[in-house]
């Protein structure tokens, strides 16, 4: 068994920039039995942003499916066990964003063992890491134990292991490996027979050694320390470092500055341009080339890039010099306990303190966002995302021959290769349906500058651009030198037909959904297309909803995108016919279907021959057949890009 060394004072000092860089060299943990996570969130998310901790392992959560908010941190992936059926218990990990991992499903005791297992990329040439994180409930029955010591003596195998958990085996002596239990005597034989090391020395609850960290490699875990507690919790925590690397990912990805953007120079660049001179006598393939080159040469010129690298360690908005002077002294008070300097009740005392402390500083600061909504709706919606248990990033995924997939551009291909499986193909027998139409158009004779206008400052500023890297910031700061050339290529296209390829293109971003984030089948592809083929699609959607409305086509049982109508209109009006049956004392059967892949199943030939069936104008038909036909779509993963596929099927998915 390897002893306990305590950790310089001064490594956890100097700056996140200093403390990163020390990281590199091996991994920071934090482990502790929370006894309920939920008064103690806040001050793990103190601990987290001050030590930058690579991996927290946490058992007894007592998280439940009602605890999906205010469970994420910023900056890291989250991955837990609830207990299933009764309260209690639970098991979870946190891992920095900047690391790669998958995790590892037992075909043993998974149902019944509270424990997570991932598996951490190491750096090339030192192999990957296992990490697990167990609970042993103090009554938990042979048959579950026997379990948990198959799994882990399977993964006792890898290369490097280390497993952190609250064991409950009080009884066990550490100094002499002996134990007064039956129980706790196999427990030692399974890690005996397995070469594991115990690397906790100091009792975790009271005088008993409850909470282990166990290895396969003795000088793996150094500097493990037992110290303080989080929030009122009767278990302390242990900290410890992996003296290894982990596979750090590096983001690619360079985003505008907008901050030092020269917006002046930018409209003066773009509104010197003479557009109906230089857009005359070009086809609206060639329009469109023009103003994009042209409006993205005088973006270069005053808008510089900056590399967008993924947050971690981000200090939360809430967190100031009080607080932290309050975690100080709670940590001061916990010392001064154990020392027998104050009592038990003054050392709770100063944690009631500085957790009505966070929680007083989180509430407000909540509340100024709440209330600075309409300003700033981008800081709002990304507090709320960062506080879910769900993480955005994808994969790793796993191959067809089970392998892990971890690359980001081979998962960007993987994923457009499932997305594209699902397309239907097309019949090709649409062109037929454009020839027959009526010939009248519903248009005005010309698609005007104030129309564009009105569509340019209705714009989302925070949306992401298309592959055409028309970002709508950009669109709605020149919406005065903008607007004339764009209603000058729309009307191109309407009168034509034509329609440019980038508006006819589509990055992917794929959306975890739910179940393994291992399978490609549980991502949706949610498009990012052409921000001004957007706006295009929008006069079109116009014109078509002007002639569905006025002739009355679309009955009144539809609330999907239907003006004025929603889901929440489609219940109401539900339950008001099912309740007024139901009243009268008459049965009700009801059936719901959901149509798998059904936005990208959709037949563009169906969807053309409606059309025409509406009565439609041949130039609307026309148009929306060419802009369903030779579309084309590639998937990004953290800046990394698939190659284009082609679309047979399906509208895009925003």
């Amino acid at each position: 068994m390897g002893g306990t060394t305590a950790y310089n004072g001064k490594e956890k000092g100097g700056s996140g920039h200093n403390r990163e860089a020390r990281s590199n060299q091996y991994l920071r943990c934090l482990y502790t039995n929370a006894r309920s996570m939920g008064n103690k969130q806040e001050e793990l998310e103190l601990l987290t942003n001050k030590y930058n901790y690579d991996i927290i392992g946490i058992t007894e959560t007592w998280w439940d499916g009602t605890h999906d908010w205010n469970v994420g941190m910023e900056g890291y992936g989250l991955l837990r066990k609830d207990r299933q059926g009764k309260k209690g218990g639970g098991v979870a990990l946190y891992i920095k964003n900047v690391h790669t991992w998958t995790e590892v499903e037992m075909n043993v005791g998974d149902s019944c063992v509270e424990s997570l297992w991932v598996k951490l990329k190491g750096v090339k040439n030192e192999g990957d890491i296992m990490l697990g994180v167990y609970y042993r409930p103090p009554s938990q029955v042979e048959e579950v134990d026997e379990a948990f010591f198959k799994q882990l003596t399977k993964l006792s195998k890898a290369q490097d292991l280390v497993v952190m958990g609250d064991f409950n085996y009080p009884d066990i002596c550490w100094e002499t490996n002996t134990a007064r239990h039956r129980l706790s005597n196999k427990f030692l034989d399974c890690i005996g027979d397995n070469f594991l090391f115990q690397k906790v020395e100091k009792a975790t609850r009271g005088e008993a050694v409850l909470d282990l960290v166990l290895t396969n490699r003795e000088e793996l875990v150094e500097n493990l320390k037992v110290e303080d507690s989080i929030g009122d919790s009767d278990h302390e925590i242990i900290e410890f470092m992996i003296l290894r690397k982990g596979r750090r990912e590096t983001s690619t990805i360079e985003v505008m500055d907008f901050r030092k953007a020269d917006f002046d120079k930018l409209r003066e660049l773009v509104g010197k341009v003479p557009w109906e001179a230089r857009l005359k006598g070009k086809t609206t393939e060639e329009s469109w080339k023009y103003f994009k080159g042209t409006l993205l040469r005088a973006q270069k010129q005053t808008i510089p890039l900056c590399r967008k690298d993924r947050k971690y360690g981000k200090r939360p908005a809430w967190l100031n010099k009080e607080i932290l002077h309050d975690l100080k002294i709670k940590k001061e008070s916990y010392k001064k306990w154990k020392l027998g300097q104050l009592t038990k009740d003054e050392y709770r005392q100063a944690t009631r303190e500085c957790r009505g402390k966070i929680r007083k500083a989180k509430a407000q600061n909540e509340i100024k966002l709440a209330t600075g909504i309409k300003g700033n709706k981008k800081t709002f919606y990304k507090y709320i995302k960062s506080k879910r248990k769900t993480k955005d990033r994808v994969g790793p995924l796993l191959s067809e021959e089970g392998e892990a997939v971890t690359g980001n551009l081979e998962m960007a291909e993987m994923l457009n290769d499932f997305f594209v499986s699902v397309f239907t193909e097309k019949s090709g027998g649409v062109p037929n349906v454009v020839n027959t139409s009526r010939e009248r158009v519903s248009l005005e004779d010309r698609i005007h500058k104030e129309q564009v206008k009105n569509h340019l400052g209705k714009l989302d500023v925070s949306k992401s651009p298309g592959p055409d890297e028309m970002h709508p910031r950009i669109l709605k700061e020149l919406i005065e030198e903008v607007s004339e050339p764009l209603a000058m290529i729309f009307e191109k296209s309407w009168q034509t037909g034509e329609i440019p390829e980038d508006w006819k293109r589509a990055n992917i971003v794929p959306i975890y959904k739910k179940g393994n984030k291992n399978n490609p089948g549980n991502y949706r592809p949610v498009s990012l297309t052409s921000v001004p083929g957007k706006i295009m699609e929008q006069v079109i959607k116009e014109i078509i909803c002007k002639h569905l409305e006025g002739n009355k086509v679309i009955g009144n049982s539809q609330h999907g995108f239907v003006k004025n109508k929603s889901c929440q209109t489609n219940l109401i009006a539900f339950f008001d016919k099912i309740t007024s049956l139901v009243d009268k004392g008459e049965a009700v059967d009801v059936i719901y279907l959901d149509f798998s892949k059904a936005f990208d199943t959709v037949s563009h030939d169906i969807l053309i021959d409606k059309l025409g069936k509406y009565n439609l104008d041949r130039a609307t038909i026309r148009w929306v057949h060419n802009w369903l036909d030779n579309r084309s779509q590639r998937v990004v993963v953290n800046g990394s890009k698939s190659c284009w596929k082609g679309i047979t099927s399906g509208v895009p998915q925003g």
